[in-house]
């Protein structure tokens, strides 16, 4: 797999992945698989005909599509809140794997946490983060916030 980087006159980075094979010829070809790591590493995988690789993604980068695509969607205060607890979220959870976070993970957060009330919001925000990364198809397994109890006031 080859990654491309370009950079476009607005200043922003492209980042382009590609497949790096060739024909029954022999004659070396160019497959574009697309933007996004994980799914460029699905399609690769199909085409060398090898099982398809764990995703390697980070809360990090979940949180950056949560925040980019979902929020907005959400009436002016909710976003405000939202947005006060993924700051909390990301402090703890930017760099882990999607896979680490358990509901044990999440449990201890909650018992760490001074606000009551603020741990019980956040713990909610997780939960549909989660869900939503499931719709996007980039986890499978069940939400860990399920096991989770809330904060008692």
């Amino acid at each position: 797999m080859i990654r491309r980087v370009r950079t476009l006159k607005s200043g922003k980075l492209w980042i382009g992945y590609y497949y790096d094979g060739r024909n029954e010829q022999g004659k070396r070809m160019e497959i574009p698989l697309g933007t996004d790591f994980d799914i460029a590493k699905h399609e690769w995988a199909r085409l060398d005909a090898k099982p398809a690789p764990k995703s390697c993604r980070l809360w990090g980068e979940v949180f950056d599509r949560y925040e980019r695509e979902i929020i907005p969607t959400k009436a002016p205060r909710t976003q405000k809140d939202n947005l006060l607890s993924l700051t909390q979220l990301r402090k703890v959870f930017t760099d882990a794997p999607i896979a680490a976070v358990t509901s044990q993970v999440l449990a201890q957060y909650r018992d760490k946490r001074s606000a009551k009330v603020r741990a019980n919001r956040e713990l909610a925000l997780f939960s549909h983060i989660y869900n939503i990364a499931r719709e996007w198809g980039i986890t499978t397994t069940e939400n860990p916030v399920k096991g989770v109890r809330r904060k008692a006031r």
